[in-house]
């Protein structure tokens, strides 16, 4: 009788224990909020479709949005620990990685998608005419100055032949409009607003300055990838299937960005022909992002040489 009791005891306190393990385990290893940052752009249209389909809902996680106004923010806010995922452009997502910054880049988003626009009337028909001329950009660590400076190679051009000023991506159109800037290069729908309101018209795409370059990318903290693999891999299956939605149903796209944005159904469907979403970190998309960090070695904005295996992850969206 006594041997049973103890037997009984025994078992009770062993069923606790895996019962405490388990808990312990979903509870350490599942995150309780998912906090995103993103810029506001055509760019991250498949995340806000996700949102607002209640995709993330509907799998089961809390995701918060944060909105910021650059990509070099968002990666300080995913080092800091104040975001676990950021949407951000190529350029300071390598720029972080090549500081020491613990990210790594989790997923593609799209290519190219930018493009450099001058007045409707401007006499600047072709790159060489931007000599002396003043041209905004949304900032010195954007994808888009790197890729101004990029096609002014070409020329036998660089930054000193410009003006180049860095401002506020809600106010670049503007700052062409007020004659306060010649030319700027901004990313989609900064691009097309000016053409929709008929105040100035596209130089050049970026997809003419380098074909197919690599442009947005999903970024999260390393301590998140090891702490709550599941939970991220959840996150970017829906990150597929939203982008699949995007490249299925633009139009409707166009609507629901307008809603998310307060842009302009029209100017949308404009612009999103201009980008090419992808979620996949597939062969030919690290081959353009490692193709990219060489050119931004040859302007001076990395100097660290660095491999794949620093900059991906590929084990969510490996393709």
């Amino acid at each position: 009788m006594k041997y049973r009791l103890i037997l009984s005891i025994i078992c009770i306190i062993a069923f606790m224990g895996l019962l405490f393990t388990s808990y312990y385990y979903n509870t350490t290893n599942r995150a309780d909020d998912i906090t995103v940052a993103y810029l506001s752009s055509d760019h991250e249209a498949a995340f806000m479709v996700a949102q607002d389909q209640d995709m993330y809902k509907k799998a089961g996680l809390n995701v918060k949005s944060t909105q910021m106004s650059s990509g070099s923010s968002i990666v300080s806010a995913v080092a800091s620990g104040d975001v676990d995922i950021g949407y951000v452009g190529i350029t300071p997502a390598l720029q972080g990685i090549s500081n020491g910054v613990p990210i790594k880049i989790v997923a593609a988003v799209n290519l190219v998608g930018s493009g450099i626009v001058v007045e409707s009337d401007s006499n600047i028909t072709s790159i060489p005419d931007l000599k002396g001329k003043k041209v905004a950009t949304p900032g010195v660590s954007s994808i888009q100055e790197v890729l101004l400076l990029y096609e002014l190679q070409k020329y036998n051009m660089t930054a000193a032949d410009l003006d180049i000023l860095s401002v506020n991506i809600f106010i670049i159109p503007e700052t062409l409009a007020s004659g306060k800037a010649d030319a700027y290069i901004a990313y989609e729908p900064f691009v097309t607003l000016s053409t929709y309101r008929d105040t100035g018209r596209v130089l050049m795409y970026s997809d003419e300055i380098l074909p197919n370059h690599p442009c947005c990318v999903i970024i999260a903290r390393q301590d998140f990838i090891d702490q709550h693999p599941q939970d991220l891999q959840k996150f970017l299956d829906i990150h597929k299937n939203s982008t699949d939605y995007v490249n299925a149903h633009l139009n409707e796209t166009a609507y629901l960005i307008n809603d998310v944005m307060t842009t302009n159904p029209s100017l949308e469907e404009m612009a999103l022909p201009h980008i090419i979403f992808v979620s996949q970190l597939d062969e030919d998309f690290q081959a353009s992002v490692m193709n990219f960090l060489e050119i931004e070695q040859e302007l001076g904005y990395i100097k660290a040489n660095l491999t794949p295996e620093q900059i991906f992850d590929t084990q969510f969206s490996g393709g």
